[in-house]
């Protein structure tokens, strides 16, 4: 109480202490009626989505979802016959192939095909990096190279390390052999 006592506080410091917790009162009692607004807003928008929204959707759910189970269906069927055919047209290429070239050219076209769908195994590397744009959002897929390059190394290629993938043909004890079968007719 000394020091209190000691010093003198001028009467206008008083003064404008007075007027500073008044506008801190005012500015916020004001910050609590803005949020208090935004709350009421709020609640009426929610209840006017209760009574207005949700009644369409629980009206138009089941037939969206039972239109989406159709649209899936249809691709499926789709994309099943598109299979078949194109089965059913290798399977005839290949019967002819080796009915007019013997065996040894269809193993040729089935290698070919092999190195084919390997070399595009490794243009669509899983290993490449994916890097995004500068605001992180949306990544842009790069190969391995050009992965390889933005990290500086332009010598290298995300792809040289790839092993080579050689597909196996699923052999099926049930059935016999077809290019047996097929070769053995053939001559």
């Amino acid at each position: 109480m000394a020091i209190a006592e000691a010093v003198a506080e001028p009467a206008w410091l008083h003064t404008a202490g007075q007027i500073a917790g008044v506008l801190l009162l005012l500015e916020l009692g004001l910050v609590l009626i803005i949020v208090a607004a935004l709350m009421v807003g709020m609640a009426f928008g929610a209840r006017w989505l209760h009574l207005h929204v949700v009644p369409v959707l629980r009206e138009y759910t089941p037939k969206a979802q039972q239109a989406m189970t159709v649209a899936r269906t249809s691709t499926d069927k789709a994309v099943t016959g598109i299979a078949e055919f194109y089965g059913w047209r290798q399977r005839i290429t290949t019967t002819v192939r080796v009915l007019l070239f013997g065996r040894g050219a269809a193993k040729r076209v089935y290698e070919e095909a092999a190195i084919q769908a390997s070399s595009e195994l490794k243009i669509m590397d899983s290993s490449a990096e994916v890097t995004g744009p500068d605001t992180g959002f949306a990544p842009r897929w790069q190969s391995g190279a050009q992965a390889a390059e933005a990290r500086g190394h332009s010598g290298e290629t995300g792809t040289a390390a790839a092993p080579e993938v050689q597909p196996e043909r699923e052999h099926r004890p049930e059935q016999p052999d077809q290019f047996n079968t097929l070769a053995g007719n053939a001559g």
